[in-house]
């Protein structure tokens, strides 16, 4: 084979021009390639089209029957020699295997010893006696006839080349003998492809890089959510952990999980994503957290201010309220309240400055909130089923963080 400098593709040992980039090859690589074998068929059909595209012979032997001459070891069958000429042209015919037959004015063949196995067969070429071209059809009559599709010199189909009429394997982009650009080959029906067509593949789902697992009751796990690279909707309808909750909205949370990390968007809920707090947060008026199974709402006490026409409103003074707590008890239904004052305020069962006595899931002390440099901030005090503050709008998820969605605790984790 002759191997293009250019591209690297291998060509047969009579081409000029590479198949796949069309480059030329060049002299010293014809030079240095093997002479072709008389057992490849492809060799010979090329001498018999474009002799002349064949490398400079060795010197010619001594007239006399072309004979192989292999090394000892492997059995060859003998190689015969019948001469016919051609018409004018005076072509002659080399007759591989089968028994030798005598020519008329030759000697009779030499039956080769035996050659060892992977041995190869030299050969020798006198180009006196190679077949001439056969003339090159004119050009309006290659352009007006139809391509129509042959046997090619390595088998399959081929197309006749535009320019010079060599047949060209097809999916081959060049011509081998002249070096012109072939046509490209319609598409086959069916979804036929060429050797230069690169292999469709079926979309990949994606991976799951993470999981919304279900923490029971007694502190086990349950089932399991997997979060993929992209968007994961969570509602009640969507999958069956959330199907038995009639707290969960149909559209409840959705998680985006991409290379930044994980966050969820609380899609207008009606009862909310809650998140469990690992350290101190600062609150706003209006923040909405839970304790046990108590929904509470911080509202800041701002300082009374005049009306429009400037008369004052009259009240009792303000001892140094900074806010208040108040008990969510339904949707737009209010509770109990309580004042905030002092630099801190203790949320527990059975001890602090807010008491819920008959909610057995509060710890005796459970939360504090704090008032600190004109800014409100709530912990967690290390009470055993935690305080989870309402998510608004887009919040980040950190791996191994709990969220509280309708009556079910859920624990997040991801790569």
């Amino acid at each position: 084979m002759n191997v293009c400098k250019r591209c690297g593709k291998e060509n047969q040992p009579h081409y000029r021009f590479c198949l796949t980039c069309g480059g030329e090859l060049t002299r010293e690589q014809v030079a240095s390639r093997a002479t072709p074998s008389p057992f490849d068929p492809v060799a010979q059909a090329a001498m018999r089209q474009a002799p002349s595209a064949m490398p400079a012979p060795a010197p010619a032997p001594p007239p006399g029957p072309r004979t192989p001459t292999p090394a000892a070891g492997v059995p060859v069958a003998p190689l015969g020699t019948s001469s016919s000429k051609s018409g004018a042209s005076g072509a002659q015919q080399v007759v591989l295997g089968g028994p030798a037959r005598p020519a008329a004015a030759a000697p009779p063949p030499v039956v080769p010893a035996p050659a060892p196995l992977g041995a190869d067969l030299e050969w020798s070429w006198d180009p006196a006696r190679a077949p001439a071209p056969e003339p090159a059809p004119p050009a309006a009559a290659s352009a007006a006839a139809p391509a129509t599709a042959e046997a090619a010199p390595g088998g399959g189909e081929s197309t006749p080349c535009p320019s010079c009429g060599h047949p060209v394997q097809a999916g081959f982009r060049f011509c081998g003998a002249c070096g012109a650009r072939m046509a490209p080959a319609a598409p086959a029906a069916g979804g036929g492809r060429t050797m230069f067509m690169g292999q469709q593949h079926a979309p990949v789902a994606p991976q799951p890089r993470g999981k919304l697992v279900l923490i029971r009751p007694d502190g086990t796990e349950g089932g399991s959510q997997p979060l993929s690279e992209g968007e994961t909707l969570v509602g009640r309808g969507l999958g069956p952990m959330f199907d038995g909750d009639a707290y969960l909205s149909p559209r409840h949370a959705q998680f985006v999980l991409n290379a930044a990390g994980l966050v969820v968007r609380d899609l207008h809920s009606l009862n909310g994503v809650f998140m469990k707090l690992a350290e101190e947060e600062e609150i706003s008026s209006g923040t909405i957290f839970r304790i046990g199974q108590e929904l509470l709402r911080f509202d800041a006490i701002q300082p009374p201010m005049p009306l429009e026409d400037g008369t004052e409103v009259m009240g009792s003074p303000n001892p140094g309220f900074w806010g208040r707590l108040v008990v969510i008890v339904g949707r737009d239904v209010d509770g109990s309240a309580f004042p905030l004052f002092g630099d801190a305020v203790v949320l527990g069962r059975e001890r602090g400055d807010i008491l819920f006595p008959e909610d057995g899931y509060v710890s005796g002390t459970h939360a504090r909130i704090s008032f600190r440099d004109g800014r409100v901030y709530l912990a967690d005090l290390g009470s055993s089923n935690g305080t989870f503050l309402r998510a608004l709008g887009e919040r980040p998820v950190q791996s191994g963080a709990f969220l509280l969605m309708g009556q079910q605790l859920f624990k997040v984790t991801y790569t």
